[in-house]
């Protein structure tokens, strides 16, 4: 049972401050979450909740040394860790700072049901997107366009790496920890989708924490709905996942194939074939781009979603949930099939309630749906651990975090909204946003408080 660290131990424990004994530490690394939940008990002790540990895209260089301060921290107890999904800039921190997490007690580990070793469907599921995600590495690598950048990241991120030697990508590094890399006897890992009633370590109860579980939804089609339209590419991700090439397979019978040979070259104007088949090719979605972006948003909607409460006080965080997750939360289902036209009593029950709120997917626009935080009350507070110009643009409106959504979490939280990139790590540039007053200023360049 993980003990509960106090601060007459000789760490160097911050004081959770508030009525309610809750600090949510936001470790500042990058474009990835890192996120403890400190719970001051009765009696003054302190028990510990890491929620994910990783970087990938933006990286300050800093994470090493935040492993290190979640050390000092927790004195090296953790009574909970929630891995909210296998991203990379979720999970491999847990490979970078092994040796360090090696020697941490750990009472539980919560993943969502696609992690289960034991479910078959969860395991074909895992493999079919993974070895989507390396086909889609080699292809972008080997192509090379000043467009790939971003979606090579992306396949990255699903794989933590190529893996080039036996020892396995940083992603299955990071998995191996979180299965059994701790010290002492095994962490028991549950796994857990929409509904379930979550375990919760001794540590935890003793205390009178609460936990729902709100997402991912087992429905798989659920699952791969990445925003609240149809899919808008020309080739669905299954067919990609069973092993076609960039390609969409063939849509006329080959006795209507032909070559530009068999029509006379005044039929393709001044720039002749070539150039025809430039512009057609540059009106139509890349098919590299495509399956990366639907690859990666399919394993966001696999985010745990935990609602917890502590001393009266609600917390939800999102990991990466994009729209099919929420959907099953807010909705009961898909929106828009019988019974799923509305938001459900519970959803606003939920959302009416909750004090602070971890942004979903970095600030991402599909990741915080419009019904979602209209629902919200007034003053919510929220954190965000982002990046700019990791992901997406402003010219097609997928800049990462999303500007209208920066501005409309903004007007809900009352200003108190604090960004991971506003106070600037191992030289970068902060943006030109203060921290709101209910966020403590950090002593050091590695996270950012909120105590209530």
């Amino acid at each position: 049972m993980t003990k509960r660290s106090n601060n007459t131990t000789g760490a160097a424990v911050t004081p959770v401050g508030g009525e309610a004994g809750i600090r949510v530490r936001m470790y500042r690394v990058g474009f990835g979450d890192f996120f403890l939940l400190t719970l001051r008990a009765k009696d003054g002790a302190l028990v510990h909740i890491l929620i994910d540990c990783g970087v990938h895209a933006k990286p300050t260089n800093s994470i090493d040394r935040a492993i290190q301060q979640l050390e000092i921290d927790t004195g090296g107890e953790l009574a909970l860790i929630v891995m909210t999904h296998r991203h990379a800039d979720h999970i491999s921190g847990f490979d970078s700072g092994s040796e360090t997490f090696a020697k941490f007690k750990v009472g539980r580990v919560w993943m969502p049901w696609f992690e289960n070793r034991a479910d078959p469907a969860a395991l074909a599921f895992q493999a079919r997107i993974t070895a989507l995600a390396q086909k889609l590495q080699l292809a972008l690598a080997t192509r090379r366009t000043p467009d790939d950048e971003q979606y090579e990241s992306m396949a990255s991120n699903i794989t933590g790496g190529l893996a080039a030697t036996g020892g396995g990508s940083s992603n299955e590094r990071a998995l191996a920890i979180l299965h059994g890399g701790f010290a002492g006897a095994k962490t028991p890992v549950d796994y857990y989708g929409s509904g379930d009633d979550p375990v919760l370590p001794d540590a935890l109860v003793a205390i009178g924490l609460h936990a729902k579980v709100l997402g991912p939804p087992r429905d798989t089609d659920l699952v791969k709905q990445m925003d609240n339209r149809n899919h808008q590419y020309l080739v669905a991700l299954d067919t990609l996942m069973e092993g076609a090439s960039e390609h969409a397979g063939a849509v006329f019978a080959t006795r209507f194939e032909g070559s530009a040979g068999n029509y006379d070259p005044s039929v393709f104007g001044a720039g002749g074939p070539l150039e025809l088949q430039k512009a057609i090719g540059s009106i139509q979605p890349d098919m590299l781009h495509a399956a990366a972006a639907q690859a990666d948003n399919t394993l966001n909607n696999q985010s745990l979603v935990i609602l917890f409460n502590y001393n009266g006080k609600s917390m939800l965080f999102a990991g990466d949930a994009q729209w099919g997750n929420w959907s099953n939360f807010l909705f009961g289902g898909a929106l828009g099939t019988p019974g799923h036209t509305g938001l459900t009593q519970s959803a606003k029950d939920i959302l009416a309630s909750i004090d602070f709120y971890k942004v979903g997917h970095h600030g991402s626009t599909n990741a915080t749906p419009i019904d979602a935080l209209e629902a919200m009350k007034n003053g919510v507070v929220a954190m965000c651990s982002t990046a700019e110009h990791a992901y997406g643009s402003e010219e097609n409106k997928s800049e990462v975090p999303r500007k209208p959504l920066m501005a409309a979490l903004n007007t809900k939280t009352n200003h108190q909204l604090a960004r991971s990139d506003q106070v600037p790590v191992a030289g970068a540039p902060p943006i030109a946003i203060p921290l709101a007053p209910p966020f403590a200023m950090p002593t050091n360049d590695l996270f950012i408080d909120y105590a209530f």
